[in-house]
């Protein structure tokens, strides 16, 4: 029985998004190293070349952009999913699993439209356009920035420890990809131009707000409840309550009581 509930635990579905997702990000990674590189294929090493532009991060309306844009989105449903989720239970944190569905699909249009490039002028009137903001767009950024952490902050109190870490894991990604490493790339970017310095910080930055979007759709998946019964399969939020032993009624001789039934415990842990 136990191999049983280590073998649920292993398998969790936002275990499994997460895995894929991750997967997924390095494949696009790596086809955007190896492609110019191809051997039998010498004229995709040209900067123009249209098979190098169309697996090329750095590059917009491609397949990068393509795999970005569709991570967000799918966050966008599966938060919203899970807001009217928790609506039906009456759980409290329906209403920030709505702001997270909106702050995923603003920031799943801003990737599909460049939306962040049209504040360049903005940014530079502003005070940025140089060093480490030589993409003006950042400081204006940063206020949408404070949003979807003011989002990720209200949703942290109301799931339990597993969403709470993807959470964490998603906005952190994202924040040090986008203003982190796109910051200090720029700055190398004004400095030495395009050279290999500047392609190592465009790779982990566009990695890093991969892996960010995977994190926010696997959160929803670790407090929505998937369950097949009688042929049918039903989805249901999971309840907030701590099976922890520490929570557990206590007996008489001081010592914990006994542990919830199987059921309870591999559908809440």
């Amino acid at each position: 029985m136990a191999l049983s509930t280590e073998t649920r635990r292993r398998f969790a579905p936002e275990v499994v998004v997460l895995g894929l997702g991750a997967g997924a990000a390095v494949t696009v990674i790596l086809l955007h190293i190896a492609v110019p590189r191809a051997p039998w294929a010498p004229q995709w090493r040209e900067p123009e070349s249209r098979v190098r532009i169309y697996f090329d991060v750095a590059r917009e309306q491609n397949l990068p952009t393509w795999f970005n844009v569709s991570l967000l989105l799918l966050a966008a449903v599966m938060a919203a999913l899970a807001a009217v989720l928790a609506r039906a239970a009456h759980d409290r944190a329906a209403l920030p699993w709505v702001g997270l569905a909106f702050v995923c699909a603003a920031l799943s249009l801003d990737d599909m439209t460049s939306l962040h490039e049209r504040l360049h002028s903005f940014g530079v009137s502003i005070g940025g356009g140089s060093g480490l903001t030589y993409a003006a767009w950042l400081v204006p950024g940063l206020m949408f920035a404070a949003l979807v952490v003011l989002a990720i902050a209200v949703l942290f109190r109301l799931v339990r420890r597993r969403a709470r870490l993807l959470l964490v894991a998603g906005v952190a990604c994202l924040l040090v990809g986008a203003f982190g490493v796109e910051s200090v790339g720029n700055a190398v970017l004004q400095a030495q131009g395009h050279g290999r310095t500047y392609a190592y910080f465009l790779i982990v930055e566009e990695f890093l707000e991969a892996i960010g979007a995977v994190c926010l759709l696997a959160a929803p998946f670790a407090e929505i409840r998937f369950r097949r019964s009688g042929g049918e399969f039903r989805l249901a939020y999971r309840p907030r309550e701590s099976r922890d032993r520490s929570q557990l009624p206590v007996v008489e001789d001081g010592h914990p009581g006994p542990e919830p039934r199987l059921g309870e415990s591999a559908d809440l842990k």
